[in-house]
């Protein structure tokens, strides 16, 4: 009982009052693929995951006020979340109210800071031992033929877990909806749907992370992502998307192919497998292809980054992943989301450590394909924005706090951020019909000593009263500049030691 009241209390801790518009319902522009708001500006969303691999099955770090103020402080618009099956059905049938009541408490101070969250029903190896589904479930599946861990002699990661025999079995049991596995997937994510329905500061709900493609011991084929997404993976979106829109036909619902279905844009045996988003085609504007970067070459947290695996990542692996993603939406419509990629240390004071420089790639081709996107992952233990003992870390932290436009009252062209310099531009045709402005993070730490927005001659620029990070910008609403509007604006932002070398119109010097 002393622990049910621990857990109430700290769903209850992050109660501060915190001055930011509470976040409008997201929907997708099924033609162009950009989130929109209720404004109909152009939103790109970055954040991080935050993810308990067991019991309490909630993050705690997220019921930390500081924390959550600090998230918002470095411009993070965005937050993967845990939505663990295990916490929220512990029995059959049996829902864990005080696990809802705090995974809504911290959605809800999310939001207060402007902050969506995307509910991840994320899973590894589909097995009790591990995380993820609850041990019920997988007690209701009969044993496979073979004992673990075979084929394999033994495992040593936990990644190694999906070539085993158990664990594929009981990804075939699921799509074959054994015993009513698939419909009591279902059901889980109908009751979540109806507890977050009307918290606008929900994003989305992401079925399930990483998919694996089923047994493939006895169906070999199913290696080929696109069999396995056809045969498995996409019908039990399907199922699960149904069951969802009786309760809430709104909320954006973010699905995934097998790891390697998103590498290859084919509709055949090499692509994803997914013929239309989960529901049909209707559902195209509030569906969103969610995928991660890893490339299988990149060992993080290692000194060394050989000459040959950085080009096969970055110059090879990398962009193919990141066109094949646009070019799959162009069949499937929805919008697209990179959920995860990471996994490295980075170290803003030496730009040549493998972990800088591997994930400064990603985000920057992130940025040149005007991505949103969730970094993995951000627990104390990755040691990437806190320390053991809480510390923020700014050394890691710069590379993502990054100035971006979060929204853009029109269609962005472009988006650029050299982290060496701090110079930003952006480039967006304008939609006069937009009333809200253009909004665009410039972190402190990147401009210590103040920034200058430079402009095209028919933008104006106006900082927040209250937080010198938010710059909006909209267009004059003069006769005679209107008359003059190009098919094109621009912003640059640059440290105010650099204005002088830069040639263009001054719209606006901030100083702290």
């Amino acid at each position: 009982m002393a622990g049910i009241w621990l857990l109430l209390a700290l769903s209850c801790a992050v109660t501060a009052d915190v001055s930011a518009a509470a976040p409008s319902r997201i929907h997708v522009n099924p033609d162009n693929h950009w989130f929109l708001d209720a404004s109909g500006r152009a939103r790109i969303f970055h954040g991080i995951n935050a993810v308990q691999k067991g019991f309490p099955w909630y993050p705690a770090q997220m019921l930390n006020q500081s924390r959550l103020d600090e998230l918002q402080s470095w411009g993070f618009n965005a937050l993967r979340l845990g939505m663990m099956w295990a916490g929220a059905e512990p029995q059959e049938g049996r829902y864990n109210q005080t696990y809802m009541r705090i995974i809504r408490n911290i959605t809800a101070e999310l939001g207060r800071r402007g902050i969506y969250t995307i509910l991840d029903m994320h899973q590894d190896s589909l097995d009790s031992f591990y995380d993820g589904v609850p041990p019920w479930l997988v007690a209701s599946f009969p044993p496979p033929e073979h004992p673990y861990p075979w084929p394999l002699k033994n495992v040593t990661s936990w990644d190694a877990n999906y070539l085993t025999q158990r664990c594929s079995h009981n990804f075939q049991c699921l799509y074959d909806n054994y015993k009513g596995a698939a419909d009591k997937m279902a059901g889980f994510w109908k009751f979540v749907a109806t507890e977050f329905s009307n918290q606008t500061s929900v994003l989305g709900y992401e079925l399930i992370n990483e998919p694996w493609v089923g047994d493939w011991t006895k169906d070999p084929e199913l290696f080929l992502p696109g069999h396995a997404g056809k045969k498995n993976v996409a019908p039990l979106h399907d199922r699960v998307s149904r069951a969802i829109r009786t309760v809430d036909d709104e909320t954006l619902i973010f699905y995934e192919p097998v790891i390697w279905g998103y590498v290859f844009s084919e509709d055949g045996v090499l692509g994803s497998g997914f013929e239309h988003v989960p529901g049909g085609a209707a559902y195209r504007n509030r569906s969103v292809f969610s995928y991660h970067y890893y490339c299988p070459l990149y060992q993080p947290y290692q000194q060394q980054y050989p000459k040959y695996k950085k080009v096969a990542c970055d110059d090879v692996y990398g962009p193919k992943m990141f066109s094949a993603v646009q070019e799959d939406l162009e069949t499937l419509g929805g919008g697209s989301f990179l959920t995860e990629f990471g996994l490295c240390r980075p170290n803003a004071s030496d730009p040549t450590y493998p972990d800088t420089v591997e994930c400064g790639y990603v985000l920057k081709q992130a940025d040149s394909f005007l991505q949103s996107w969730t970094y993995w992952d951000a627990t104390p233990g990755s040691r990437v924005f806190w320390d053991s003992t809480g510390r923020a870390i700014p050394e890691s932290i710069s590379l993502f706090a990054r100035t971006y436009a979060r929204a853009v009252a029109g269609i962005p062209t472009a988006m650029t951020f050299d982290i060496d310099t701090s110079h930003f531009q952006l480039t967006f045709t304008s939609d006069p019909s937009i009333k809200a402005p253009t909004e665009i993070f410039v972190p402190r730490m990147h401009y210590e000593a103040g920034y200058t927005v430079l402009s095209s001659a028919e933008l104006e620029c106006e900082v927040d009263e209250k937080d010198h990070s938010l710059l909006y910008i909209r267009h004059k609403q003069t006769n005679q500049v209107r008359a003059l509007l190009t098919d094109e604006s621009s912003v640059t932002i640059v440290p105010s030691s650099d204005a002088n070398s830069i040639s263009g119109n001054i719209c606006l010097k901030v100083n702290w």
